[in-house]
């Protein structure tokens, strides 16, 4: 039962992280059709930077100079030529800006949730510490991803008997499709989807140290 209650955590969070991307998609649609290029310029649009320009915009500031200033001075784009996407804002009309508005409560509320869920994870998960932290070690590996594979196969992985039992399980084994001596397939079996989406981010990552 509680490691039940730790997975239907990791699985809001997860489900909470996706719906940021078609809440970005929804949000640069709007700001194309309000013809606000800032897109193009913003590596990451729902980051600090792009919130807090975009949030001026909503709250009804028009001169693109004063949003342009609100970005980070790392962004690669130039004050001219933010200040060039940002144009339509001089004259934009209401209803987008309450559109926008409404997009930027959106995430702001999203946001609060996986925090949340981070916090209440991390607190269903104290007494199992040290297997935390252990595993956040592992290369590509990190805290929130650790609490993730801790709450699918438990702090000891107790559950499965053997490595090859939990590999299978997780589906990161090779498949074993034989018949008359001839192998037709090696293709993994579908195994966790959960599990096997932690791993293939973690193999991607572990990768940058080499």
């Amino acid at each position: 039962m509680t490691q039940r209650l730790w997975r239907t955590v990791t699985r809001r969070t997860y489900q909470l992280t996706c719906n940021r991307v078609p809440l970005r998609n929804r949000l640069e649609c709007l700001l194309e059709e309000a013809h606000i290029k800032v897109s193009s310029l913003v590596s990451d649009l729902l980051g600090l930077s792009g919130r807090r320009m975009l949030r001026a915009v909503a709250s009804g500031e028009t001169d693109p100079a004063t949003v342009a200033a609100l970005g980070s001075q790392r962004l690669h784009a130039t004050p001219d030529q933010l200040c060039d996407a940002l144009g339509a804002c001089t004259d934009l009309d209401p209803v987008y800006r309450r559109l926008l508005a409404m997009t930027l409560d959106e995430l702001e509320v999203m946001d609060a949730h996986v925090r949340q869920l981070d916090e209440e994870l991390a607190r269903l998960l104290r007494v199992h510490q040290e297997s935390v932290e252990r595993l956040a070690a592992v290369p590509g590996l990190g805290v929130d991803s650790a609490q993730q594979i801790i709450a699918d196969v438990g702090p000891t992985a107790a559950t499965f008997p053997t490595a090859k039992s939990l590999a299978s399980w997780v589906g990161a084994c090779p498949g074993h499709d034989e018949s008359a001596g001839v192998n037709h397939s090696h293709r993994s079996p579908n195994g966790n989807r959960q599990m096997r989406r932690l791993l293939n981010q973690a193999a991607n990552a572990a990768v940058q140290y080499l």
